[in-house]
């Protein structure tokens, strides 16, 4: 009997270090389950922190960029410089803003891999999501004016090549004109004149044997059988004294007395234009016949 119940004794004292032993493998899984969820807690918390610190500062990008838009937008500056580095600052952000949304996806993953939910972190996530979105939204409406503005440029430009286009035209038309005009006072303010002897003048074909100019008829033109290339050409109102050294000096063509002046006593030395617009009125050419 004694030694019956010595048996059962020793029995329970084995089924019960079975049983503690059981207890204390088990608690050891549970440790390391927790260790291992701690490990990946903190890895999960350092990857969020890492995450939001990236986001924070393309945010603060973004803001600088926004900076640089709106100080644009307030010069009111249209030119394709601007316009460009618009569309750069514009662009810019809409990359780090995707940049952003693939952060956000991964802080998302990092939140929903702890072991335990986390509410605060959670709210950050979502908080930084919808601003994320409400950027979307604003560089999207940013990039529509850019669009209106590049077609507005286009156009402008369009009006400005047209406006040259046109100018340059008037400005060739002027030029023409400005040289047909100078041709035409050049033409209006040439004149004419020979001087020589009486034999001189009629062996040249410039006065007839009766005295008579040749080129000054009833109707005052130039005939044919005027020898033209005996004058010298100049402008009237530079060409105002005539050098003359001659005993006799008399004028073939008409020219009234009042505009001219003969200078000397014994000898006419010189014949000086008083009046240029009167002493041309009649001829534009000059016939002085001398001995």
């Amino acid at each position: 009997m004694k030694r019956l119940a010595f048996l059962a004794i020793a029995l329970l004292g084995v089924v019960a270090c079975n049983t503690h032993q059981a207890e204390l493998e088990q608690l050891r899984e549970e440790n390391l389950k927790l260790k291992n969820q701690q490990g990946q807690n903190e890895e999960a918390l350092f990857n969020f922190a890492e995450t939001f610190n990236a986001i924070q500062s393309n945010l603060d990008s973004i803001a600088a960029k926004e900076g640089i838009i709106n100080k644009l937008a307030v010069s009111g500056e249209k030119s394709k410089p601007a316009h460009e580095e618009v569309n750069e600052q514009i662009n810019a952000i809409y990359d780090m803003l995707l940049q952003n949304r693939k952060k956000l996806n991964q802080m998302s993953h990092n939140v929903k891999s702890l072991s335990t939910k986390n509410k605060d972190l959670e709210s950050i996530v979502e908080r930084m999501t919808k601003q994320m979105e409400e950027k979307v939204v604003e560089i999207e409406v940013l990039r529509g004016q850019l669009e209106r503005m590049e077609y507005q440029i286009t156009g402008l430009n369009v009006k400005v090549d047209s406006l040259s286009i046109v100018a340059q035209e008037r400005y060739q038309v002027i030029e023409e004109q400005k040289v047909e005009l100078a041709d035409q006072k050049e033409r209006l303010n040439t004149v004419y004149y020979a001087i020589g002897t009486e034999k001189e003048l009629i062996a040249n074909k410039v006065i007839d044997k009766s005295g008579g100019f040749i080129g000054i008829g009833k109707t005052r033109t130039v005939s044919d059988d005027l020898n033209t290339r005996y004058f010298e050409a100049a402008d009237k109102y530079v060409k105002k004294t005539f050098v003359l050294g001659a005993k006799r000096v008399k004028l073939i063509t008409s020219h009234p007395t009042e505009s001219y002046t003969l200078h000397g006593d014994k000898t006419v030395d010189s014949l000086t234009i008083e009046n240029p617009d009167l002493f041309w009125q009649q001829s534009k050419y000059l016939v002085i016949s001398v001995k």
